[in-house]
């Protein structure tokens, strides 16, 4: 199905434009959304010790997709270790308060997967969808026993 309309096709071909540019043109940027996660993340993906773990270098980004996927949909909560430091504290679902689309998500997870050194596989909107669909269940935050289940 396509997002452009016969006019618009029109228009985009007489300026030699195709409707895949306006896919890309709409595509979110990761590192736009990002910005959101910056506060306690840090610009660097570097955290704040003792109270918001980093992104960078963190297998809980880089392993299974399915569990960043999880922590942005559902949550986090409780006792957490995080490339050998711990923490405890209580992250949100991702979009909290703020409409988050399923390409919003996949972009940046595929940021932070592949930022900072992280060398991860990208997130696609299937991805997003697939452990949606897994998880609609939910109605709390997720532990880190409950994380290490999903693969």
């Amino acid at each position: 199905m396509s997002i452009v309309r016969s006019p618009l096709r029109t228009l985009l071909l007489l300026f030699g434009l195709s409707a895949s540019y306006l896919h890309a043109q709409a595509a979110p940027s990761g590192a736009a959304v990002f910005v959101r996660c910056t506060p306690c993340h840090q610009a660097n993906g570097a955290g704040i010790p003792g109270a918001f773990p980093p992104l960078a270098g963190s297998s809980w980004v880089t392993g299974p997709v399915d569990r960043p996927i999880a922590i942005l949909l559902h949550g986090l909560q409780g006792p957490l270790t995080v490339s050998g430091a711990s923490y405890n504290g209580v992250m949100l679902p991702y979009g909290t308060g703020v409409a988050m689309t399923d390409a919003e998500l996949a972009a940046v997870l595929t940021y932070i997967r592949t930022t900072w050194g992280n060398r991860a596989t990208p997130v696609t909107v299937a991805d997003i969808a697939r452990v949606r669909a897994k998880t609609k269940g939910r109605t709390k935050p997720f532990s880190e026993a409950e994380l290490l289940a999903l693969r």
